[in-house]
């Protein structure tokens, strides 16, 4: 099973394959970073507004009851 990290560019994970997940602050923004086991690392802005905008809350929660 996949999840999708990113609408806009339709970036998915298989959430097998996560090491680690954090959601941290940057500029009053929430950030979502997800690390994979192969050293990678992706990046989500919390834009739940726009048209096509990430809910990092709620790609966090799918990961966490996936994994």
């Amino acid at each position: 099973m996949l999840i999708q990290l990113i609408k806009r560019t339709r970036l998915a994970v298989n959430p097998a394959d996560v090491s680690a997940i954090f959601i941290y602050t940057v500029n009053h923004e929430p950030i979502l970073e997800v690390q994979m086991r192969s050293g990678g690392k992706y990046q989500v802005r919390h834009e739940p507004a726009l048209p096509n905008g990430d809910d990092v809350y709620q790609v966090h929660k799918q990961l966490m009851e996936a994994v």
